[in-house]
C-alpha cells in the first residue's frame, strides 16, 4: 500500500470521527465560577473613604452578600462581590473564545432602589496594568437587572463595554481601549449607581461562561484545507517524481551509450598493449616497475618527491553480488575513467588488483596528495554510475621517505585499512 493510500484512509476515518464528535458532543465549553475553585471576597466603598458595610456568608451551598449602604464623604456608596481567579493577580482566565456570561443572582434591594447591579470582567494586561494597583486592571462592564427568583440571565459578552471613566483616569492608549478578555483575573458584581441607602442582599446561585472551541464554518474550512492540501501535495509529489524518473532514465541511457562506446574504443587499443590492464585499459603494476625504481632513486638522493594514493571501491563485493560480475567489470572501467580524468598528466593510475588502484604522484608532497585524493573521493561520490546506484571509495595516502617502494605502498595500504574501518568514504594519511 502506497503512502498516499494510507494518508487518504486516515483522513477519511479522521474526518468522519471529527464530524460525528462535533455533532454528538457539540462544541460547547463551559467554565463555572464556583467557590471551591475561586476566592469570593466582599467589597465596599470603605477602600474609597466610605462607611458602607458588606458581609459575605455561605448559606445552603450559596454565597450571600448582605450590604448596608451608608452616607459618607464618598459620593457614590456601593458594596459588592469580587471573585479572584488566581492568587497571582497577574494570572486569569482566557475568555476570548467565550460568547455568553450566564448568571443566576437574586437581588433584594430597598423599594425605591433601581434594582440593578453592575458586573465587571476585569482584565490584566502588562501593557497598561500594574500588579499592585487593581484600578489599572481593565473594567469591561455593564449594568443589568437580576430581580428575585428571576432565574438564569444570559449576558452576551460582546455587550460589555470598557468604562469611560477608567479609560480617562488611566490615560489608556487607543489601541488598548476596546474590550479585552484574554486574561480575566477578577469577576465582580456591585450595586449600581442608582442604589439607595439601606440594606441590600445579593444571593449568588450560579455563575458560568459559555464559549465555543471552534465554529462549524471554521471546522469545515479546516477540513477542506487539509483535504485540498493533501491532494495538492500528492499531485506535486507525483509530478516531481515522474519528472525525475524521466530525467534519470534519459541521462542513464545516454550515459551508458557514451560509456560503452568509449570503453569499446579503449579496450580495442589497450588490448594490444602488454603493459595495460586487460579489463580497464589503465597501467598495470608491471608497466611502472622501471619508472618506480627511477623515482625511488631520486627521492633517496633528495632530488624529488613521490606520494602514493591507494584507492579501494567501497562495498564492491555487494555490487557484484547484486548486479553480477559483468556489471562489476563495467563499473571498474568507469571508475578508472573517473579517477583518470581527475589526475594530472604526470600522475600514474595503476590497477593494483581487484577493485584496488594506486595513483603515483611524482613531485607531490603529502598535503598536495591529500587535496588530490579529496577531489577524487568527491567526484566518485557524485558521479552517476552505470548501474544507477551511488558509489564511494576509501583512500590511503603515504609519501615516500628513505625507504623502499614496497614499504611506502604498505604504509598507504595501512592508511586505506584505517579509512575502511573508520566508516569508509574518507581519506587517511600515513605520516
Amino acid at each position: 500500500m502506497k503512502w498516499i493510500h494510507k494518508i487518504v484512509i486516515f483522513l477519511v476515518i479522521a474526518t468522519l470521527a471529527i464530524v460525528q464528535y462535533y455533532r454528538v458532543s457539540g462544541n460547547r465549553v463551559i467554565t463555572a465560577i464556583t467557590p471551591d475553585k475561586y476566592e469570593f471576597i466582599a467589597t465596599s466603598d470603605q477602600v474609597d473613604r466610605g462607611v458602607s458595610i458588606s458581609q459575605l456568608s455561605y448559606e445552603n451551598g450559596q454565597y450571600v452578600l448582605n450590604c448596608e449602604l451608608k452616607e459618607s464623604e464618598y459620593p457614590w456608596p456601593y458594596c459588592g462581590l469580587s471573585i479572584r481567579i488566581d492568587p497571582d493577580i497577574t494570572t486569569g482566565l482566557d475568555l476570548s473564545q467565550y460568547h455568553t456570561f450566564r448568571v443566576n443572582i437574586d437581588y433584594h434591594a430597598e423599594a425605591d432602589s433601581s434594582g440593578r447591579l453592575r458586573t465587571y470582567l476585569r482584565n490584566y494586561n502588562p501593557a497598561y496594568s500594574v500588579p499592585d494597583n487593581e484600578y489599572t486592571h481593565k473594567y469591561n462592564g455593564m449594568e443589568f437587572s437580576p430581580g428575585v427568583d428571576g432565574g438564569v440571565i444570559e449576558i452576551p459578552i460582546k455587550n460589555l463595554q470598557v468604562m469611560t471613566w477608567w479609560l480617562a483616569d488611566n490615560d489608556i492608549a487607543l489601541e488598548h481601549s476596546a474590550p479585552e478578555y484574554s486574561n480575566v483575573n477578577m469577576v465582580e458584581f456591585a450595586t449600581a449607581s442608582g442604589a439607595k441607602l439601606g440594606h441590600h442582599r445579593i444571593v449568588i446561585r450560579s455563575i458560568e461562561f459559555e464559549g465555543s472551541y471552534i465554529t462549524g464554518e471554521s471546522l469545515f474550512l479546516i477540513l477542506l484545507f487539509v483535504w485540498v492540501g493533501t491532494g495538492t501535495v500528492f499531485l506535486l509529489s507525483e509530478l516531481n517524481s515522474s519528472r525525475k524518473r524521466m530525467l534519470i532514465a534519459e541521462k542513464r541511457h545516454y550515459h551508458l551509450k557514451n560509456v560503452n562506446r568509449a570503453l569499446r574504443e579503449q579496450n580495442f587499443e589497450f588490448s594490444e598493449m602488454a603493459h595495460r590492464d586487460e579489463l580497464t585499459g589503465i597501467l598495470n603494476r608491471h608497466a611502472i616497475r622501471d619508472w618506480l625504481k627511477m623515482q625511488s632513486q631520486q627521492v633517496k638522493q633528495g632530488h624529488g618527491k613521490l606520494s602514493m594514493m591507494y584507492l579501494d571501491i567501497d562495498y564492491f563485493k555487494s555490487v557484484n553480488d547484486k548486479y553480477g560480475h559483468q556489471m562489476g567489470d563495467h563499473i571498474l572501467r568507469e571508475f578508472s575513467m573517473v579517477v583518470g580524468s581527475s589526475i594530472s598528466a604526470t600522475d600514474k593510475l595503476v590497477r593494483w588488483g581487484g577493485e584496488e588502484f594506486i595513483v603515483f604522484c611524482p613531485e607531490t608532497d603529502l598535503g598536495e596528495a591529500q587535496r588530490k585524493a579529496e577531489k577524487i573521493r568527491l567526484l566518485v561520490s557524485q558521479h552517476l554510475w552505470v548501474h544507477g546506484d551511488p558509489l564511494t571509495c576509501s583512500i590511503g595516502i603515504a609519501e615516500m621517505k628513505q625507504e623502499r617502494v614496497t614499504e611506502t605502498i604498505a604504509r598507504a595500504d595501512e592508511a586505506l585499512y584505517q579509512a575502511k574501518h573508520s566508516g569508509r568514504n574518507q581519506v587517511i594519511l600515513s605520516h
